[in-house]
């Protein structure tokens, strides 16, 4: 992450070698930084995937599943076999939005990279056998002209890096909320 950095996060929650309010002053500035690389991958994003990136929030979501594979979609019911030279590597993840009462698809393919980082070596906010954790901060960038990478910071500090040439997603409303009722 270039922008969105575990120390960052560590020192916002005053937890740094960088004081509170400066911390937030940094992070004001890096949020500002951030929109106006986004501004400049416009060209490269079709218009429903800059949409997601500069209007949807995912932060405080919580991961309900992240699969990768060469067939994700592919049905096993016997009318068309699994073809292992078609290279069709995609990844998906679904995330709850922040209240629960959402649930995002992501979807990702062309994908020639995925690095998921868990628990990571690095931890934020996790205890041993704790859960990945809150979707704290995320960001797009390019890493070539012909790849995307996106990349996810969650609060126990793990990520997922993922590069791919075509994005999508979806959402729904669901019955949700981050604070259950537990009678």
């Amino acid at each position: 992450m270039k922008y969105f950095t575990k120390n960052l996060w560590r020192a916002g929650n005053g937890q740094g070698p960088i004081d509170h309010k400066r911390a937030i002053e940094i992070g004001n500035e890096a949020f500002n930084n951030y929109r106006r690389d986004l501004e400049q991958l416009r060209p490269r994003l079709d218009p429903q995937t800059y949409e997601f990136f500069t209007t949807e929030s995912l932060h405080d979501g919580r991961v309900l599943s992240f699969i990768v594979g060469d067939g994700i979609d592919h049905k096993v019911d016997g009318v068309k076999p699994f073809d292992i030279n078609a290279r069709e590597t995609a990844a998906r993840i679904q995330v709850f939005g922040s209240d629960l009462d959402i649930l995002y698809t992501l979807n990702y393919e062309s994908v020639r990279k995925v690095v998921f980082d868990f628990p990571s070596d690095e931890p934020l906010f996790y205890q041993e056998g704790g859960s990945i954790g809150d979707w704290g901060y995320d960001e797009i960038s390019a890493p070539d002209a012909n790849y995307l990478r996106h990349e996810v910071l969650f609060s126990s500090g793990s990520s997922i890096v993922i590069e791919f040439k075509h994005f999508s997603y979806s959402k729904k409303a669901c019955k949700g909320s981050r604070y259950l009722d537990r009678d």
